[in-house]
């Protein structure tokens, strides 16, 4: 089906293996406040639906910079600088080095830490254009996919409706993922998605509670290290961008 977004089924551990099953069959949407308000209310409820709901306990001092992230965004029309300095997959990576060190190598929970990190990065890279961007956002995905998937010398040569030197723009965005060029910001709303669209899914209970428990461990240790990966300053988009997103709407 056009348009369809197949999600990715990893190891033999089966974690996210449900997920294959969950398509999205609109081109994209747009990420909204309303699915973060949406988190904070099934994680306080005791059930969702007849389906196992995952609620992931995000520190409070993520939420605070969500709701930041979607001020800076959709009232004061800024954007995450892009290339990201600290992208999803060096905060992963970075993550996976903090834990592997409690894991017994060979062990289940070493497996399961592995495949978890491939997971996030694989889901990451296939949702971030359909369901993790604000509307405001998209021109800035539409310039920067294009820039990630140009042959050397094509004359790409747009970063976020700013003219850059073609060669400057090859080397950063050249053959990359989205994991290796969005962040934490993204990685949080991804974090956030997570309950409503697992609820779509058959994922068994003990399956749902052991991918709550990893990506619990995975949002503290972000939370404790917030200050390293969440961008300082966001940019002022500029009157061309913005035209150009408005006509996206």
């Amino acid at each position: 089906m056009p348009g369809e977004l197949l999600l990715p089924c990893l190891s033999s551990l089966h974690i996210f293996k449900p997920l294959v099953e969950l398509r999205l069959e609109s081109s994209h949407y747009s990420f909204d406040i309303k699915s973060y308000t949406l988190w904070l209310t099934l994680s306080q409820e005791e059930t969702f639906t007849q389906k196992p709901a995952i609620r992931i306990p995000l520190p409070d001092h993520l939420k605070g910079l969500l709701v930041d992230d979607w001020e800076n965004i959709t009232k004061s029309l800024q954007l995450v600088p892009l290339p990201h300095p600290h992208p999803v997959s060096e905060i992963l990576t970075a993550y996976a080095a903090s834990e592997e060190g409690r894991r017994r190598p060979g062990s289940a929970d070493a497996d399961i830490l592995e495949e978890v990190i491939q997971g996030i990065r694989e889901y990451f890279d296939k949702s971030l254009g359909r369901i993790l961007l604000y509307r405001f956002e998209r021109q800035q995905w539409l310039e920067t996919h294009e820039q990630m998937t140009a042959a050397p010398g094509s004359g790409a040569n747009k970063q976020n409706g700013d003219s850059m030197d073609t060669d400057d723009v090859e080397d950063k965005l050249a053959g990359k993922t989205p994991s290796e060029v969005y962040g934490a910001e993204h990685l949080c709303r991804l974090f956030v998605s997570m309950p409503e669209l697992i609820a779509q899914t058959n994922m068994d209970a003990q399956s749902v509670s052991r991918l709550r428990e990893e990506l619990a461990k995975m949002t503290q240790w972000l939370g404790k290290n917030s200050g390293m990966y969440f961008t300082k300053e966001y940019m002022n988009a500029g009157q061309d961008y913005t035209s150009k997103a408005s006509g996206l709407a």
